[in-house]
């Protein structure tokens, strides 16, 4: 079957095919803490990759309700897997929505046919995560853009066929005024700064790295409006939805293992399941994912209205798209810890083969630091300040 042929079957049925692949090498994955490269390799033979990059260029040009559907199926199956294709689509997205044409020429039907994952590039050790800043600068030679750059922290950044890059706009510019660059792998000499032993999120591979080269101009990402334009329309709003519904996915996979280990007779026996305090702890945590799962799927269809008019961003969609960041970080690593609590020593705490409480536990740990909650809550009580109208629904 050729990619073409591939990208006209539904995205969602792709995507259990895919995901099967995705569990299959979770484990594994976990415990050499290494980038998953055969699943990485699948979902780009799938032509998931290109997942919203629009028909005309070989995509599926899917809406961000199958988007946040997709990253679920997978993420159930692996979340590190999930997580880098979550971020991928948020860089595509960035691309789509803002890069010039020749770009999108360039590069948009080599993600389609699953020739390119576009790793982000937005940290410096300056500043950490924050991303309406930059510090090093971009130098011109000409109609060439010279780029040194160091990041400490690059999601799945050394097994990238393309880069996003938040940059100084020049040396003369302040840290607020950023500019989007893309560079592909092959304009790059990279050179990896740092190695990726963490607690959770083991396969995403997100080690430091430095990049060095030089692209055309046309690979500047710039629009009216800036960076802070491309950040709030797209790159912020895409992120916290592929990121929030990944996470999903990840909790309900646990979830629904946990429900059939319990419908197994033999598995069973250790649980009281006449207990009306099991059943009351069952039934909180799948309150927590429905809470969750609604507040996501209001979120999304909040952004695609607003991705369909002409009109800024409101107070209250910020408002909206931290909040669902915050909520979905927060409550379902609560469902899980709750999960683990339920599961005991033997399917929780310890690793099994029937159910990923522990490691999905330790994965969605990280789901609070990454853009750190505290940043968005003190950037939501700014934002409640302005908003005049305080609409709740």
């Amino acid at each position: 079957m050729t990619m073409h042929e591939q990208v006209m079957l539904d995205p969602v049925t792709l995507a259990h095919d895919v995901g099967s692949v995705l569990a299959a090498q979770a484990a594994q994955v976990d415990e050499d803490g290494a980038f998953p490269e055969t699943s990485m390799r699948e979902l780009k033979q799938s032509g998931l990759m290109g997942l919203l990059v629009p028909r005309d260029y070989g995509g599926f040009g899917a809406s961000y309700a199958t988007m946040s559907q997709v990253a679920q199926i997978l993420s159930s199956g692996c979340l590190s897997t999930g997580m880098i294709w979550a971020m991928h689509c948020q860089q595509v997205a960035t691309i789509i929505d803002h890069a010039p044409q020749a770009l999108l020429d360039k590069v948009l039907p080599r993600i389609a046919y699953g020739e390119m994952f576009v790793a982000s590039v937005t940290s410096e050790r300056e500043k950490g995560g924050h991303l309406l800043s930059a510090y090093a600068p971009l130098r011109f030679e000409g109609d060439e853009v010279i780029l040194e750059r160091d990041a400490p922290v690059v999601t799945g950044g050394a097994y990238g066929d393309g880069y996003l890059i938040t940059m100084r706009a020049s040396e003369e510019s302040p840290p607020s005024e950023v500019v989007l660059a893309f560079a592909d792998r092959s304009q790059l000499d990279i050179e990896a700064r740092s190695g990726w032993s963490p607690l959770g999120m083991r396969g995403t591979d997100s080690a430091g790295m430095t990049l060095q080269g030089r692209f055309p101009k046309d690979q500047l990402i710039d629009p009216p409006g800036g960076f802070e334009h491309v950040a709030v329309t797209t790159m912020i709003p895409v992120g916290h939805i592929a990121w929030a519904s990944a996470w999903l996915g990840a909790a309900q996979g646990c979830y629904m293992q946990m429900v059939e280990l319990l419908r197994d007779p033999k598995a069973r026996k250790g649980f009281n399941l006449q207990s009306d305090l099991f059943a009351t702890r069952l039934a909180r945590i799948r309150l927590q994912l429905d809470t969750v799962s609604a507040y996501l799927q209001q979120t999304i269809q909040e952004y695609e209205q607003f991705c369909r008019s002409d009109e800024s961003p409101s107070h209250r969609f910020n408002i909206h798209i931290n909040n669902l960041k915050i909520l979905a970080s927060e409550t379902l690593f609560a469902a899980i810890d709750d999960l683990l609590q339920l599961s005991g020593l033997r399917y929780g705490y310890l690793k099994n083969k029937q159910i990923c409480v522990e490691r999905t536990f330790r994965d969605l740990r990280a789901a609070s630091l990454m853009y750190a909650n505290d940043r968005l809550l003190i950037a939501n009580g700014k934002l409640a300040l302005m908003d005049r109208e305080a609409l709740f629904a």
